[in-house]
């Protein structure tokens, strides 16, 4: 092929002996330079949705943690019924809205659905369709005020439950949850060279966030009994193992049932556990408290903040909060003071 564009020639074999795909090639090649000196954009090959979603994990997932692949899956997973069939081209607002809507009918959070639809917007992003339909889809409201700290009568419920849950584990992590605020998973897939039984210290390892990562957080006497009664358990233990390890329980012995002493078996000490759900909710119900596991690291963070703590301190615990939730604890905070003082101001009032 030959033929000049602005000046400039181009000269290039189309790599064929055909004489009708030559003349197709050289069309199709000066046209995309054409297309690409004057800025418009080529026509995009038609992809399936399904197909879009594989890109763009593919493009991606070695950027991401495990468990934020697996988030994408999950909402692949619901996303895949209502759109794995059709193109990008026809995924609209109203077909974003009549997903919404179905979702709902089969029971999912608002939350949810709006974490669905995020990974459907990413997918769109990608391709350079977002942008035509962004101003007519829109998120389903989500609660903002689902976390609640529990009150210390209840921590004082849910603690005992804990105790006596047949789960040897949930009993030292919620103590543990209450007493540094770290997260779920921070603490779960903790291993004990993270615990500084000298200092008394406690290194979260890797975080949700990067102001997260590595914080040190320092162990009061109650959480320093919990990591070394847990720790008599595993006597052996290396620093690399985790210090809840994956393992299954089982009722070994006469009457064991009955008082609920259980015993492991399949023990993986290179692996974590993997989650205390079932045995946090028999707890919830027996303490006959409502709270999410997450919810202690609420408590935690409102005690602090009663101690009157600076603002920068509860943010380097923490690891990360959002200006919601720091206003939040700062309200709290003021709220403390203003109690004490009114507190004072009646004991010193004398009778009249």
């Amino acid at each position: 092929m030959e033929f000049t564009v602005r000046g400039i020639r181009v000269r290039e074999t189309t790599s064929t002996h055909s004489k009708d795909l030559a003349i197709k090639a050289e069309r199709a090649r000066r046209r995309g330079i054409e297309c690409a000196v004057n800025g418009i954009p080529l026509a995009r090959k038609p992809k399936r949705f399904v197909d879009a979603f594989l890109k763009w994990l593919d493009d991606n997932d070695v950027h991401w943690s495990d468990k934020y692949v697996a988030i994408q899956h999950g909402s692949m997973k619901h996303l895949g019924p209502s759109f794995k069939a059709k193109l990008l081209s026809e995924v609209s607002a109203a077909e974003i809205s009549k997903y919404q809507k179905k979702r709902k009918k089969e029971g999912a959070s608002n939350r949810t659905v709006n974490i669905e639809i995020a990974t459907l917007r990413m997918i769109l992003k990608a391709n350079k369709l977002w942008s035509a339909i962004v101003d007519e889809v829109r998120l389903l409201p989500e609660r903002e005020d689902v976390g609640r700290a529990p009150e210390h009568e209840e921590a004082a419920r849910l603690l005992k439950a804990c105790f006596e849950s047949n789960q040897p584990s949930l009993y030292p992590a919620v103590v543990i949850y209450c007493n540094t605020g770290v997260r779920s998973a921070e603490l779960r897939c903790a291993r004990w060279s993270q615990v500084n039984f000298a200092k008394c210290e406690f290194q979260v390892g890797k975080a949700k966030t990067a102001n997260g990562d590595g914080r040190v957080i320092p162990l009061n006497i109650i959480a320093m009994d919990a990591f070394t009664g847990w720790r008599a358990r595993w006597p052996d233990a290396k620093p690399t193992d985790f210090i809840f390890p994956s393992e299954k329980l089982y009722f070994k012995g006469k009457g064991s049932a009955m008082v609920g002493v259980m015993s492991s078996h399949e023990l993986d000490r290179t692996k974590p556990f993997g989650s205390w759900k079932r045995a946090w909710i028999t707890a919830k119900k027996r303490a006959g408290v409502e709270c999410r596991l997450h919810d202690l690291r609420h408590y935690f963070l409102t005690n602090l903040a009663e101690s009157e703590v600076s603002d920068s301190t509860i943010l380097a615990l923490a690891g990360h909060l959002s200006r919601k939730m720091l206003e939040r604890y700062s309200h709290i905070r003021a709220k403390a003071k203003r109690e004490a003082i009114e507190s004072m101001e009646r004991r010193s009032k004398s009778p009249v």
